[in-house]
């Protein structure tokens, strides 16, 4: 019983050894070096600008801590969070989520992209080539509204050419020639009402300008735009 319970000791030191001296021995072996970066989920953000602000030393080793990598790239405008993994031999794996674009709106150079909070995202659409509503002027309402529809139907959602405020707060959807109305903070189930409306009169050919859906989910179909 005590050879084993020596036995068992003497392991579980060399395990606590390995984990504690691995790192740091492997760190001295040249094979480990760092050649390739993996930069996985940037939809918005060039790479380009992503690799010059995290500033990887060209000898950096793949078992080097990542935390500091972690950090400059969560510091990135636009980045909601990242991890950092290791592929062996050489290659650093980093996965980003992205804070989402909803609406454009014009700034001091052209047209800015905005988030679901209205904050103005450093993303370039000619980089990326992303299609978005367009706003007359940064409005936090009309683009909490849009990144509600974007979440109810992405569909949808693609067919918007732009967002404005009505009469009464009401929000504006200008898809084309049509339009539709919405309560300031529609609800899911509102947006899918007016959606499934609006498909059912294209697939049957019948005319109409606006969908109204502002009567807790009664959706009005008119002729003529608010």
């Amino acid at each position: 019983m005590r050879r084993r319970l020596a036995f068992a000791a003497i392991a579980l030191g060399a395990i606590g050894a390995v984990v504690v001296l691995g790192p740091l021995a492997l760190r001295q072996v040249a094979f480990f070096g760092v050649r390739q970066v993996e930069l996985v989920g940037l939809r918005y953000l060039a790479p380009e600008q992503v690799l010059a602000t995290l500033r990887l030393a060209p000898d950096r080793h793949l078992f080097d801590p990542v935390g500091e990598i972690e950090r400059r790239a969560e510091a990135i405008p636009g980045v909601e969070r990242v991890s950092v993994t290791r592929r062996l031999p050489g290659t650093l794996r980093l996965t980003f989520v992205e804070r989402v674009p909803v609406a454009f709106a014009p700034g001091p150079a052209g047209l800015v992209p905005l988030d679901a909070d209205a904050r103005p995202m450093p993303y370039d659409p000619a980089l990326t080539g992303f299609d978005l509503p367009v706003l007359d002027r940064p409005d936090s309402v009309l683009v909490q509204a849009l990144a509600q529809v974007r979440v109810a139907d992405s569909v949808l959602f693609q067919r918007v050419d732009a967002a404005r405020r009505g009469r009464g707060g009401m929000v504006v959807l200008e898809l084309g020639t049509r339009q539709i109305l919405l309560q300031p903070m529609p609800t899911i189930d509102e947006i899918r009402a007016v959606e499934t409306v609006r498909r059912h009169l294209v697939r049957s050919g019948r005319a109409f300008d606006v969908l109204d859906a502002r009567f807790g989910g009664w959706v009005v179909v008119r002729r003529g735009r608010a």
